[in-house]
């Protein structure tokens, strides 16, 4: 099973005590082109890793940033690239390598999981479903598929500054990655910015173990930023960690249709 597990990196020592416990493929975040990640890693610092590597790419980015990103990409030494914005397709389908779509939120059906399948070799399905609907949605999809199986789940991205906002505005001094509670309910999240925006993230880490039993599944994806890498341990070791809990896996969301009546 440690074989479908795919981690983030967070520091490039950790690389070795993944490797200890059977962990064989690794995720990157590119500096400067990635968002909602601990670290960041330069390209030779990507290219220097000996192991199974994928390079992360999700940022939106505009036209000039995708033809100078273009220009980078033959430079990156992996098997593949996570991507969100769709824009960079056929840019890496010409270096003939893997490409993932990882849009967060979206693919939350198999009608759309399958049309993104006709043209990427794997799609991230949303971690906001039940476990059911992820056995479902994994039953039907023609390609196997990618699950969020550990991590903060993201709740949102902006490309607006709002802790540099918030402080400036109440003039306090400025703080980063914070825990903050909705006032008009009991959510707490958190924040953290850089000069790309800022994303919100659970408070509490995803722990989806229950989710491996799920058939056609290409990777098990951990995504370890801001935890410590004995909790990373502790779970691929089939430990149980603190502050974590099983996210929406037992949850339902329930969506409103508008109506003429409404």
């Amino acid at each position: 099973m440690k074989s479908k597990f795919l981690v983030s990196i967070n520091n490039l020592e950790d690389i070795a005590e993944y490797k200890k416990v059977g962990i064989t493929t690794f995720v990157f975040a590119l500096k400067d082109y990635s968002i909602g990640y601990e670290n960041t890693f330069e390209i030779d610092e990507i290219n220097k890793v000996d192991a199974n590597k994928l390079c992360l790419i999700n940022r939106l980015l505009n036209s000039e940033e995708i033809d100078s990103l273009i220009k980078l990409l033959p430079k990156i030494d992996v098997m593949g690239f996570i991507i969100e914005d769709i824009g960079l397709l056929d840019s890496i389908k010409r270096l003939n390598k893997k490409v993932y779509l990882f849009i967060n939120h979206f693919n939350c059906n198999y009608a759309s999981l399958n049309t993104w399948l006709e043209y990427v070799d794997s799609v991230f399905v949303s971690n906001e479903l039940t476990k059911e609907e992820l056995s479902y949605i994994t039953s039907k999809v023609n390609k196997p598929v990618i699950i969020h199986i550990f991590g903060y789940n993201q709740i949102m991205y902006s490309r607006r500054y709002l802790l540099t906002n918030y402080y400036k505005y109440y003039n306090l001094p400025y703080k980063n990655n914070v825990i903050i509670k909705d006032k008009a309910g009991s959510i707490s999240m958190h924040l953290v910015e850089d000069k790309y925006g800022t994303i919100s993230l659970a408070k509490n880490i995803f722990d989806g173990r229950s989710l491996l039993d799920l058939d056609n599944v290409l990777y098990f994806y951990l995504n370890t930023s801001f935890i410590p890498l004995a909790s990373v341990l502790d779970f691929i070791e089939g430990k149980s960690i603190l502050n974590a809990d099983e996210g929406l896996l037992d949850k339902p969301t329930i969506f409103k249709l508008g109506g003429k009546n409404d």
